[in-house]
């Protein structure tokens, strides 16, 4: 009897695992998404994947239909993960300004935690410098639909804030933030971030150029 209720605890706890266990699909997600952080794109083989994830590859071609849409949909999900936590962060913020600058800090917050591996949306769209299949085209297609928001959410905030359209500063804070996460992933420091921050406080300080008293 003992042997046997040892027998049944185990199949139910195994059963348990597998219940509590992600989909297929969300173990490829994650398992492309460390090694696309952590190493890179195009030097990852679908083998690896599939290895780390522990999904046939029959399931990652039933899911997602190739690498390449496996990347996009990585793409898409850090930049849906970003937007939440920036939503989040200026949750109870009432001043366009403190919402702006929590672009940079962020990014501040979180190079150290990424090993100071930079902007994963310029990391990836690095990678295909000439895209020529469809499928590398809707690669850079969905780094730049990050940039699209991120350019977006400053203009709109930059004109609540000044009363006039924002996007020539939209521009430039950008420059600054792109330069900080450059620099940042040079010198493995923050330094570079919080120089951009700096920037972009005197730049949010300044009155516009056709200013006059």
């Amino acid at each position: 009897m003992a042997a046997s209720a040892s027998g049944k605890t185990k199949t139910s706890a195994g059963a348990n695992r597998r219940r509590n266990r992600p989909s297929p699909r969300q173990r490829l997600l994650d398992s492309a998404t460390n090694l696309f952080t952590t190493e890179g794109i195009r030097v990852i083989g679908i083998d690896r994947i599939l290895r780390e994830a522990d999904v046939a590859k029959a399931s990652l071609y039933s899911l997602f239909g190739s690498k390449d849409a496996l990347v996009i949909a990585y793409l898409e999900n850090l930049d849906q993960l970003w937007r939440e936590a920036w939503r989040e962060r200026t949750a109870n913020a009432k001043d366009p300004e403190e919402k702006i600058i929590a672009f940079f800090d962020q990014c501040i917050e979180e190079e150290p935690e990424k090993g100071f591996r930079g902007s994963h949306f310029q990391n990836a769209a690095s990678e295909y410098p000439r895209p020529e299949t469809d499928s590398e085209k809707g690669i850079v297609a969905a780094v730049l639909e990050h940039r699209k928001w991120c350019h977006q959410t400053l203009t709109d905030l930059l004109t609540e804030k000044n009363g006039y359209p924002g996007t020539t500063q939209a521009n430039q804070l950008l420059v600054f933030l792109d330069g900080g996460l450059a620099g940042s992933r040079l010198v493995q420091n923050i330094s570079p971030l919080e120089t951009a921050r700096d920037l972009a406080r005197q730049l949010l300080s300044a009155p516009p150029a056709d200013y006059s008293i």
